[in-house]
């Protein structure tokens, strides 16, 4: 089994930084910068920075629900001057399509941590194709 230079396993780094990546930024950006910096192994690089631009997808996917929101808010706005509004189905909507975004970040983080552990290799098309592009 191939060590890091902090004498822990690949696999186990590896699995550490998908979760940093659910954990947040800050303990993404320290691990996977240590492991850009310092570390050898190109495969845990590629981890690394696959478990950033999975990172960045999720982020967006959140802006992107919140700004749906805020466009859903604007439009009640105007409904509600008018005497119609659909607040309660278009904030439930948000609100349930923010709800499954977080268990989908959970559920994607969780099973790639695991497979990581367990030495398999899980490929992700976009992701790894700009992985591959870009490295």
């Amino acid at each position: 089994m191939e060590k890091t230079k902090l004498g822990i396993s690949v696999a186990l780094f590896s699995a550490l930084t998908f979760l940093c990546g659910y954990l947040g930024l800050t303990a993404l950006v320290l691990v996977a910068g240590y492991i850009l910096l310092r570390e050898e192994n190109k495969s845990l690089k590629k981890t690394a920075v696959g478990t950033i631009v999975l990172y960045l997808a999720f982020a967006a996917l959140g802006i992107c629900v919140g700004l749906l929101s805020n466009f859903f808010s604007l439009v009640n706005f105007g409904g509600w001057m008018y005497g119609t509004t659909m607040y309660t189905i278009t904030n439930g909507f948000t609100s349930t399509l923010s709800t499954l975004l977080d268990i989908a970040e959970k559920v994607v983080y969780g099973l790639l941590a695991l497979f990581a552990l367990l030495g398999k290799e899980v490929k992700i098309p976009v992701i790894d194709k700009f992985v591959e592009k870009h490295f």
